[in-house]
């Protein structure tokens, strides 16, 4: 039977005195914490929450999300940290303690998830990097390395149905700023859906631009940044910017673990408070855009059609899960960590609402943004609706397309843009790295609490999980990494 009231749990037949005398544990409370908001708040709630509230209903969205969070995010969360406060050990010696070694199994799995996920995760972080430091060797040129008016860049044609009283004009395309000429936007035919003919009166212009911010986006994102190849069967060698952007994320994750947590509780004061100044700063900048109204009320406007999909609900949950992190072991590990007499209900609860809010708060940045972008794009490309964000979906608003595509073209059409970029990826990777050094953190929690702790000191520990993860992840920055890590 698992004592509750100060008496610490172990297999019948086990004397306390074989257990350690001390264990190692945050310098306060605040640090766990803040340990735990780093951990659970990470780039998905910057772009897979405000993704999947786009594309399931804006703010319809929030209810399945919400019911998720009360009947299984904050149970989970109070559990995992409440056994790992109890048993003062990691996913794998929990079970031990609890007097269930044969469910160590379930632990072991915890950890190897743990440790398949962070293997990939920390690529967002090498690709975060090299996006920061693009950026900034870019700077003595103005001119941000996806802008459209750096020099030498030329746009492709562009074909538009004009209709046949305009067609002929010379004045399509203003001098000045390269784009269409706003009075003749209106006499412009889209097509509603794929494969749709248009109006007899309408004949087909092509166009010569001198603006293409979506598509000078893009090009960066798959042609440098990824570099990629054409599919999983040629790899293409290694992509020398990100192997030095993956190398750099590493070394920065071995110094935050190198010491457990008396050095990470420590960083987190950092990297667990600065991302909310950053999106305090976003939320100001988002809401005083041009044209912000129409994405804050695409998100607030519940589509309430989308709570009949099943998709909708299950997306719900399995984005509490996947933003929480419950599961993982990562909670345990900190929580054996704590103070032994922490009201782990409370810390539990309070850090599974901060998480959510966080979402909905990057929510409220992301949204204006993309109304923005809307405008933005408008201007360049008549088919894409400044009064709908439905239209966006042509750029690519999924996973990474976000962070790395759609961001980027919003903050080149902004005042002050180099500001905004550096600001937006320094944000990015104190996110990444928070969720990153958990990850690995449970891993050393686990091999120490199996002996290994007292075969290696615990900066040569996290520096084999360190440099043995590196090793494993360079698939992952070839030039065919893009695809193992969409792979299903």
């Amino acid at each position: 039977m698992v004592a509750i009231s100060g008496v610490t749990p172990a297999v019948a037949g086990t004397s306390a005195s074989s257990e350690p005398s001390e264990r190692i544990s945050f310098a306060n409370q605040a640090e766990l914490i803040l340990t735990l908001v780093g951990y659970a708040v990470g780039v998905g709630n910057v772009w897979r929450f405000p993704y999947l509230t786009y594309t399931y209903g804006g703010g319809a969205f929030l209810i399945p999300y919400g019911l998720s969070l009360l009947l299984l995010g904050i149970p989970l969360f109070v559990l995992e940290l409440g056994l790992g406060q109890l048993t003062r050990r990691g996913t794998l010696g929990m079970w031990t303690k609890l007097g269930l070694p044969r469910w160590q199994g379930v632990g072991l799995a915890a950890m190897m998830c743990t440790y398949l996920v962070g293997l990939y995760y920390i690529v967002i972080l090498a690709w975060t990097i090299f996006y920061l430091g693009r950026t900034v060797a870019a700077l003595p040129s103005g001119h941000l390395p996806w802008s459209d008016v750096a020099p030498g860049v030329t746009c492709p044609t562009k074909d538009l149905y004009l209709h046949q009283t305009v067609a002929d004009s010379d004045y399509l395309v203003d001098s000045i700023t390269g784009l269409l000429n706003s009075s003749f936007i209106a006499s412009t035919w889209c097509p509603a859906k794929s494969g749709d003919q248009p109006p007899a009166e309408y004949v087909l212009k092509t166009l010569q631009p001198t603006r293409c911010p979506a598509r000078m986006a893009k090009i960066f994102w798959e042609e440098q940044a990824l570099n990629q190849s054409s599919g999983l069967d040629e790899l293409g060698g290694l992509n020398p910017g990100l192997v030095v952007s993956l190398t750099i994320a590493w070394l920065v994750i071995w110094l935050i673990v190198f010491k457990g947590v008396k050095s990470s509780g420590k960083v987190v004061y950092v990297t667990a408070t600065l991302p909310y100044i950053c999106l305090g700063i976003f939320l100001v900048r988002a809401l005083t855009l041009p044209n912000a109204f129409v994405g804050l009320k695409f998100l607030f406007e519940a589509d309430f059609s989308h709570l009949a999909d099943p998709q909708v609900w299950i997306h719900g949950a399995v984005q509490i899960f996947f933003s929480l992190g419950v599961g993982y072991g990562s909670i345990v590990a900190f929580g054996s960590y704590g103070s032994k007499s922490g009201n782990f209900v409370r810390d539990a609860t309070s850090v599974a609402i901060t998480n959510c809010g966080t979402s909905v708060l990057a929510a409220c940045v992301v949204f204006p943004v993309l109304g923005f972008l809307a405008q933005e794009l408008h201007e360049t490309d008549p088919c894409i609706s400044a009064d709908s964000l439905d239209s966006l979906k042509s750029i690519g608003l999924s996973g990474t397309g976000l962070a790395f595509v759609a961001f980027p073209i919003a903050v080149s059409q902004m005042p002050g843009s180099f500001f905004f970029a550096i600001l937006f990826f320094f944000m990015m990777l104190l996110l990444g790295i928070d969720s990153q050094f958990a990850y690995i953190e449970t891993l050393a929690t686990v091999l120490a609490d199996a002996g290994w702790g007292e075969r290696l000191p615990r900066p040569a520990l996290a520096g084999l999980i360190c440099f043995v993860s590196y090793l494993i992840g360079l698939i992952f920055v070839s030039r065919a990494g893009i695809y193992f890590l969409d792979l299903p």
